[in-house]
């Protein structure tokens, strides 16, 4: 479980990477005053909840399975930011397409979360 948790966090800060670079080239056209085509690469609020959803769901199982000493906020902190961003990417692409999907994506940063505590924040 350790190790695809691993894997895991690697493909989704590569992913991140991606998301942060198309952020910059969006800024970069609306700085120019072109207008920017399309829809925006993420939302906030979305990034707010799908970070907040892998936070608090890996804090709880990791101090329930560890217990408080094990709980490293820095690393938390880390993996909710890096999972929440990919998420609420993930998100803003599949929201005009089936919203069963949108939705169904929400499980992505909780099914994480719960592997995250179990493995413990210090990998």
């Amino acid at each position: 479980m350790k190790l695809f948790f691993m894997v895991s966090f690697g493909v989704a800060t590569v992913l991140e990477v991606i998301v942060v670079v198309a952020l910059v080239r969006q800024v970069m056209r609306q700085g120019k005053g072109e207008d920017p085509s399309g829809r925006p690469v993420l939302k906030a609020g979305e990034l707010l909840s799908a970070a907040a959803l892998f936070g608090g769901t890996m804090t709880v199982v990791n101090v329930v399975a560890h217990g408080w000493d094990a709980v490293r906020t820095p690393d938390v902190l880390l993996f909710a930011a890096t999972f929440g961003i990919v998420t609420a990417a993930l998100l803003e692409r599949l929201r005009t397409r089936v919203r069963s999907a949108e939705l169904a994506a929400y499980a992505i940063p909780l099914g994480f979360g719960i592997i995250g505590g179990l493995v413990g924040t210090s990998l």
